[in-house]
């Protein structure tokens, strides 16, 4: 394996496959030249590969020794063509084209120009698990030109396909809701039309907008009406069959094709549809109620070309918007729209996947989004896990923090259906027990295991009964010390985190890091303010802050606003406080100047009738601020008795 910042990751090129794939080829440009079964076994070993050897005309078969490793015992010798799918447990969802290849073989009398091939193969191994294999075959005959004996090569490519099948989903899904993307979308609905046999098949074409939508992002905030969109997304799909066509052309916008629909099909769906989407979203004590307009058309009653059959079924919606929502329609050629106009040409035509970014930098600007957009920290993190955790396919994602005793503490954390919470036994959980995991960190602050049972037995008895099989955790630096660690577990089985995966989790661990370690300093600021704020408040005597330069009174304690008046931020003191028009002769600021930062004087306030000891210093407020606190104490009592 190839290693990333000293974790492992997939390979996507077998430069040993190259070797196998060039020799096998020189091989087969004479079909006369001896064979060097030695040089092949050899090679087969280098690769790594799962070599074998059928003899056609005793139907035995020959493995090697690393079979065992893989698929357990080996294979009885003799009998082969009759013993094939218990030798190979070919996955039922999958071709069989092995079984064709070989009774195919059987029947040739002479070897042709052509006896090399190449497939692949899904099969069940001893961990009763399926793995994806290539298999190389390359058939020798006798001094007569007659199929003697195959030799076949297996290379392990599991990795290789997941990593494309990855890709691909990542290309052809909409990163919030998991659906079709637009342009996925469309082209899916325009193949099926087109190179399907639907003489006797109807389908039927959905355009599903949500109502009211734009009030949720505006009153709400977009955070939350992502997370509505998710559930909608939800919704929608469960009224579809897995069959069915299904994705997110727009912000609050969906399209499916409902595949041999008929009309009373169509009409318990719509039915179905409008009632799963009739909900009420309540946040912060307001509520907004949403519903859903559809537009639909039938296929091929009105055509077969996809541009033609949306464009119908946009109608059928405009219909619907216009008559008041919340409803359907089933799009006919009487069907009267006035002033229709199709807002959404760029369906049609264009191909929006051209300049696609890969999925995980959609990701992580969606993230950034989600970070700008939010005023809520909470929810912000919760979601942020819970996508990138549906993403990739994660079983828990959680974060502890170090608090203020030392010791660390599960702050945050998202779990999937099949797992169970820990978030409340991960509480102040001790520095050596946490904190023993800090030296299996590579120097990007990574730890990465592709199965528990491979750690050290001291690390091992952290997972015991435990439900985990693969971790990744990242390390969140603040000055040079490690303030929190965010985890990805995965509960299935074990997992080769992959160079991707490794890298996308890694810089939503380091954007959430630097977020959270923002917040908790803000959050320990307005604390700090907080405290000082109410032991101010506790304080009998006046405080005040002043502007130097204007005069403005820019904060009054607890008292000093009960006295003064509760309002009067913003206004002079001299007004405020002594009752004056203009600035008084014995303002106590007058005292400070540069070389004095703090003073004391016995001032009297004779519209008040009021005698105060004043105390006077600088404080900073703002760079571009000269500001004092006035500390006031009342000696009106004392001043009389003399």
């Amino acid at each position: 394996m190839q290693k990333k910042n000293g974790l492992p990751t997939s390979r996507v090129i077998y430069p040993s496959d190259k070797l196998s794939e060039q020799f096998i080829k020189e091989s087969e440009c004479t079909a006369t030249k001896t064979f060097d079964t030695e040089s092949y076994r050899i090679l087969a070993e280098l690769s790594q590969a799962i070599m074998f050897e059928w003899e056609i005309v005793n139907d035995h078969i020959s493995v090697s020794d690393n079979w065992s490793l893989v698929f357990g015992n080996k294979p009885p010798i003799g009998n082969f063509s009759g013993n094939i799918d218990r030798i190979f447990s070919i996955d039922p969802k999958t071709k069989n084209v092995f079984t064709e290849y070989v009774n195919r073989t059987k029947k040739i009398k002479k070897v042709g120009p052509q006896h090399y091939e190449k497939f692949e193969l899904h099969l069940l191994t001893k961990n009763n698990e399926y793995i994806w294999f290539q298999v190389r075959l390359l058939l020798r005959c006798d001094e007569n030109e007659s199929p003697e004996r195959v030799f076949g090569m297996m290379t392990d490519i599991n990795m290789q396909k997941k990593e494309y099948e990855s890709l691909l989903h990542e290309a052809r899904h909409d990163v919030l809701t998991n659906l079709y993307n637009k342009a996925t979308t469309q082209r899916l609905i325009a193949h099926y039309l087109r190179h399907s046999r639907l003489k006797d098949k109807r389908q039927v074409l959905f355009v599903i907008d949500i109502d009211n939508f734009k009030d949720i992002n505006d009153l709400f905030g977009h955070l939350f009406g992502d997370s509505v969109i998710v559930d909608i997304a939800h919704s929608i799909k469960l009224v579809f069959n897995k069959t069915d066509i299904v994705g997110r052309i727009g912000g609050d916008e969906f399209m499916a094709l409902c595949k041999n629909c008929s009309e009373d099909l169509f009409i318990r769906k719509s039915h179905e549809l409008l009632a799963a989407l009739s909900k009420t979203y309540t946040h912060q004590a307001r509520s907004i109620k949403i519903s859903a307009s559809i537009g639909a058309v039938i296929s091929p009653d009105y055509g077969t070309r996809f541009e033609d059959l949306f464009r119908k079924a946009d109608k059928a919606l405009y219909y619907i918007k216009a008559s008041g929502k919340n409803n359907y329609c089933l799009y006919d050629n009487d069907l009267s729209v006035p002033q229709y106009v199709n807002k959404r040409e760029f369906l049609l035509t264009g191909n929006s996947e051209k300049n696609k970014k890969f999925f995980h930098e959609n990701v992580v600007e969606y993230i950034f989004k989600i970070l700008h957009r939010s005023t809520d920290a909470t929810a912000a993190t919760n979601l942020i896990l819970e996508i990138i955790s549906n993403r990739y396919k994660i079983s828990r994602a959680f974060i502890i923090e170090k608090n203020s005793d030392g010791n660390y503490s599960n702050t945050f954390e998202w779990c999937s259906d099949k797992s169970a919470s820990k978030k409340s036994s991960h509480q102040d959980i001790p520095k050596g027990t946490a904190e023993k995991f800090f030296s299996c960190l590579n120097e990007d602050g990574i730890f990465g295991c592709a199965d528990v049972k491979l750690l050290p037995a001291e690390m091992q008895i952290h997972f015991k009964d435990s439900d985990i099989h693969a971790i990744l955790e990242c390390a969140v630096f603040s000055e040079g010390n490690i303030r929190a660690m965010i985890g990805f577990e995965y509960h299935t089985h074990p997992r080769e985190w992959k160079s991707e995966e490794i890298e996308s989790l890694s810089f939503t661990a380091e954007i959430l890091g630097t977020f959270l370690i923002q917040k908790r300093t803000l959050d320990k600021m307005k604390h700090s303010h907080m405290q000082t704020l109410e032991i101010l408040d506790h304080i009998e005597s006046f405080i005040y802050v002043i502007d130097t330069q204007n005069y403005e009174i820019l904060f009054l304690n607890k008292s000093a606003a009960e006295f003064f008046g509760t309002k009067q931020l913003g206004k002079k003191c001299y007004n405020i406080i002594a009752g004056e028009e203009a600035p008084c002769s014995f303002c106590p600021i007058k005292l400070l100047d540069e070389s004095t930062d703090s003073a004391q004087k016995v001032i009297y306030l004779e519209k008040r009738d009021l005698w105060l000891r004043a105390a006077i210093s600088k404080i900073h407020w703002s760079a571009d601020r000269e500001v004092c606190m006035v500390h006031c104490h009342d000696i009106t009592a004392l001043k009389k008795k003399k």
